[in-house]
């Protein structure tokens, strides 16, 4: 079992963030101010340090340097309530794996502990520098289109380059930005996630770049952004394209002055940040619009990744099933597998929520299901019973000595192509919504089809 060391000199904060650690599945021992850490890292080895970072006797800051003497390797992640922008930045070059600014969502710190879990499990615990060990992040497929943009990952994952990820929800934007910062020199660093869509419009600032106190209503202390949180590391903003037209002004002149000035602060902190953005919307098409700003489309889109749909990789599915089946069997202490039948249902299906509504749908029928396997009759309706094609036709007889598939899908969706773009008068970003591509994917299909 994996061990974590709770420091806080808050007994009911200390309690809080026990129970968190104890739901990622780790053996709790805590310490009641720094100076008890540092005792109780010459007692044993844990796997992971959790520690505020102002306390009597000792602070968090002789904390980080005894793991770093005595345990190296060990993520330290360190909270503190009061957000100081110097102090942060002073933690994370001094070794701390990540930075929570308290009050804390649950959330939050489950998934640092589970991101700090994942380096100490790479390190081996044999002396190893997490900043080294590469990546452990879910790839399933083989397909050419998932091959091509892992070929991508390899190679832009080496450079310092802002990259721009694309592509439909549920297509694992964020698993591939993480892959990006695992084979990165940044790897160990903080990988710091920010859902821009997620964040009302008048804290969207407050959260990137940080605030001073009485900044405005409500902000009782300051406040440190993701950015300095991400010192070191990766920040990763997803729904880039939901970002309100004033901060994407400011987001801009951090991406060139490499600074950030917290709101109602005067003076800016250099910030050694590498920026990661995803978005299931055009951009290109937004910019023609004049709803995103055509110099910070530039400024993300210097290395740009296509995620594509599932639908586009169907070959994927049955190892994409399997793999979030027996995961769900390991959770649920029980051997499952997928019929042929049950198999070939999912097969069938068009995947709107792509690969993460596999995975949902795999979660509720391991749980639901009474057996070892899983049957069509586990599935929900709609995969027992796929809608016939628009209008009730049926579909065209297979030929006697059958036929190209993969051909055979390739003209039909050529002509569905022609149509979108006779219909938009030739526009591609209004023929990519009638077909609910991205206009990119849309272009890419053109060229196969052209080269064809």
């Amino acid at each position: 079992m994996t061990r974590a060391l709770v420091v806080d000199d808050d007994p009911a904060i200390r309690r809080s963030i026990k129970a968190v650690a104890r739901d990622v599945g780790c053996e709790v021992t805590d310490a009641e101010d720094g100076l008890d850490a540092v005792g109780k890292l010459g007692a044993g080895r844990f796997d992971v340090v959790i520690t505020d970072l102002r306390m009597p006797r000792a602070d968090g800051f002789a904390v980080l340097a005894a793991v770093s003497s005595r345990q190296p390797g060990t993520p330290t992640i360190m909270l503190t309530a009061h957000g100081a922008v110097a102090e942060c930045v002073t933690a994370m070059k001094g070794g701390a794996f990540d930075f929570l600014t308290k009050p804390f969502h649950a959330e939050e710190l489950e998934a640092a502990i589970r991101r700090a879990l994942e380096v100490t499990q790479r390190s081996g615990r044999a002396g190893k520098d997490p900043a080294r060990e590469r990546p452990q992040v879910s790839i399933i497929g083989d397909s050419p289109r998932l091959r091509a943009v892992l070929d991508s990952v390899e190679r832009v994952a080496t450079t310092d380059a802002t990259v721009l990820i694309a592509g439909e929800t549920g297509t694992g934007k964020e698993v591939i930005a993480r892959l990006v910062h695992g084979l990165s020199d940044r790897a160990g660093r903080p990988f710091v996630a920010l859902n821009c869509g997620a964040i009302p419009e008048g804290l969207i600032e407050s959260e990137l770049f940080g605030h001073a106190r009485g900044s405005f209503t409500g902000a009782t202390d300051k406040r440190v952004g993701r950015f300095v949180q991400a010192e070191g590391g990766t920040l990763f903003l997803d729904e880039v394209g939901e970002l309100p037209p004033a901060t994407q002004v400011k987001l801009l002149r951090v991406l060139q002055e490499r600074e950030v000035t917290p709101v109602g602060e005067s003076r800016s902190v250099a910030i050694d940040v590498r920026v990661i953005a995803a978005t299931h919307r055009d951009l290109e098409a937004m910019v023609e619009t004049g709803a995103f700003r055509q110099d910070l489309y530039y400024r993300l889109n210097v290395v740009p990744l296509e995620m594509p749909a599932l639908r586009d990789r169907a070959e994927d599915i049955p190892a994409l099933a399997n793999h979030f089946l027996a995961d769900a069997g390991r959770r649920l202490g029980r051997e499952l597998r997928l019929s042929p039948e049950a198999l070939e249902a999912l097969c069938r299906y068009a995947w709107p929520g792509n690969v993460r509504e596999v995975e949902n749908l795999i979660e509720r029928v391991a749980i639901l299901g009474k057996g070892g396997e899983i049957t069509v009759a586990d599935l929900p309706e709609k995969f027992r019973h796929p809608p016939v094609a628009t209008g009730g036709a049926a579909a065209p007889p297979l030929p006697e000595d059958g036929l190209d598939l993969v051909r055979a899908l390739g003209d039909i969706e050529g002509k569905l192509i022609d149509e979108a773009l006779r219909k938009s008068g030739g526009n591609r970003s209004q023929a990519a919504r009638l077909l609910g591509l991205n206009r990119t994917t849309l272009i890419e299909k053109l060229k196969r089809k052209t080269r064809l």
